[in-house]
């Protein structure tokens, strides 16, 4: 200031000496000048002022660069494939302290529930910003940021007005991705459960709009390779040159037939078909349901051995039918024709008033109860099992004695006393089992001795039938005709396992496992 007032006064003493006529225009010039001095001056005043506004602006915009980039990472992060929710809530608590105005300080806690997620180098202090986390509308936890020093007091502590927006937002994203990841995880679970499924599925599927075009396949336990094009799937069944071979043109327009039809319908369709496949005719069972919106499902099944085993139970069903027809023609029937005839006798004798002796009626009273004993033997055995507690062990026990009587084999049986049979169908299943049983260990195995035993293991019942003989190996590779699969058969009707396997010593094991249903 002295300065200038020095200037000034010699500034007037100028324009004094100026005054007395040696340089009259100087003092304009002079104040002219001095006017542009002071708006350079205020020049320079505005612009350090908008330097400092300039600064102030950059500072801001960097923090609201750095708020945005968090957003942004968060939103990556949500966005990502394969993370678990662990780990996005972990990777968005390490990105949180960095968006804060002093981040070399900063550090956030995110707190779900029992879960707790903490960034680099946390600590708990008094300087804390934190925002609840919402799901569906509810508290579900807590987002925290700590400063670990002290900072200068701002709008929330030492905290921006911005970063409560900015927690704010973080938090509301955090119960997004929650909810978002909870729901894929929910998703996935069910797809694999769903896929887990469908693999389990032996069946052949396939999808299938009204114009014959494929949508969708799985292709179960079914060996296609060789008739599948990779570029199958969006392909006309009329269009798929490999797959001729085993849908001829009349098998195609069939499908497309009952196809139409389920769509008119909305019903489900069910129809069977027998075709070559892999060089022998198979049975195919296929089921057709509407598929929304104008598509169809169709579920191809193959029951080659279920007709193969229907018809080899009609067969046995048949040659049992001839067996007792003979039987009840060469032994009941013959005896009926003794007795007959011998009431004719009896008759005669009592019109020709001839006295009758004892013998005459005794011995058609013979011949009568060894035609009941012979049509009790029919009986049993078309019902070898008869119904009260203890007959599935007798008709064992039964069955066990005429095979040592009939072969001479030693046939023991080992029956745990509290074993009760309660269903009729379930016990002539057994008996039939342990039935062929005993006829492959004889016929095939050549065994002399067959152990037959039921024990219990908590609620599952065993019946095991073991041989001494040769093996199952050496039994199948004699011939066919073993009956394995009625075995098998029977003990599927049931809801049985049949296991047919050599014996531990040798020989061969059947062990047929069952649950027992009660008697009620």
């Amino acid at each position: 200031m002295g300065k200038e007032k020095e200037d000034r006064n010699n500034r007037n003493e100028a324009v004094k000496t100026f005054d007395d006529g040696t340089a009259p225009g100087l003092s304009v010039a002079l104040k002219k000048a001095e006017q542009q001095i002071e708006q350079f001056r205020e020049s320079e005043r505005k612009l350090k002022k908008s330097q400092r506004i300039l600064v102030e602006l950059t500072d801001q915009l960097t923090e609201r660069v750095k708020e945005l980039n968090c957003l942004y990472e968060i939103s990556g992060i949500m966005e990502k494939q394969g993370l678990t929710l662990e780990e996005a809530l972990q990777q968005t608590v390490d990105v949180i302290p960095k968006a804060w105005k002093f981040p070399e300080i900063a550090c956030s806690r995110i707190i779900l529930g029992d879960l707790e997620f903490q960034s680099a180098f946390f600590s708990e202090t008094s300087w804390r910003q934190t925002q609840r986390v919402l799901l569906h509308g509810k508290e579900a936890g807590f987002l925290d940021v700590f400063y670990s020093e002290v900072r200068p007091q701002q709008d929330e502590g030492p905290f921006l007005k911005e970063e409560r927006s900015l927690i704010k937002g973080i938090a509301e994203r955090i119960g997004e991705m929650v909810v978002r990841k909870r729901a894929e995880e929910a998703l996935q679970e069910s797809q694999s459960q769903n896929r887990a499924l469908l693999d389990a599925i032996p069946d052949l599927m396939f999808q299938v709009n009204e114009e014959g075009v494929l949508l969708g396949f799985h292709q179960g336990q079914f060996d296609l390779t060789r008739f599948i094009p990779p570029d199958f799937l969006g392909r006309n069944l009329y269009d798929i040159e490999e797959m001729k071979s085993v849908l001829p043109r009349r098998l195609i327009d069939q499908v497309m037939a009952y196809v139409r039809h389920t769509l008119e319908t909305g019903g489900i369709q069910l129809f069977e078909q027998n075709i070559p496949f892999s060089e022998e005719r198979k049975d195919f069972e296929v089921r057709m349901v509407p598929y929304p919106p104008k598509n169809v499902l169709a579920i191809v099944r193959d029951i080659t051995r279920r007709k193969r085993l229907e018809r080899e139970i009609l067969e046995i069903s048949g040659r049992e039918q001839r067996r007792i027809g003979q039987d009840l023609h060469d032994s009941l029937c013959q005896h009926l024709a003794g007795i007959g005839f011998m009431g004719k006798v009896l008759e005669k004798k009592i019109a020709e008033h001839r006295e009758l002796e004892p013998a005459d009626v005794s011995e058609i009273v013979e011949l009568i109860d060894q035609a009941i004993t012979m049509t009790r033997g029919f009986a049993r055995g078309l019902n070898p099992v008869r119904l009260e507690a203890e007959g599935f062990r007798m008709a064992l026990c039964s069955l066990a004695g005429n095979v040592e009587k009939l072969f001479g084999i030693s046939c023991p049986v080992r029956y745990e006393d509290n074993i009760r049979i309660f269903d009729p169908a379930v016990a002539t299943h057994l008996y039939r089992i342990v039935q062929e049983a005993l006829n492959n260990a004889i016929k095939h195995g050549k065994a002399d001795t067959v152990t037959v035993a039921l024990r219990q293991r908590e609620d599952v019942i065993v019946l095991s039938i073991s041989d001494n003989g040769c093996g199952i190996r050496k039994a199948v590779n004699q011939g066919k005709g073993m009956g394995l699969n009625i075995m098998e058969y029977r003990a599927s009707m049931i809801g049985a396992s049949l296991e047919i396997a050599d014996g531990e010593t040798g020989g061969t094991r059947v062990t047929c496992s069952f649950t027992n249903r009660s008697g009620d």
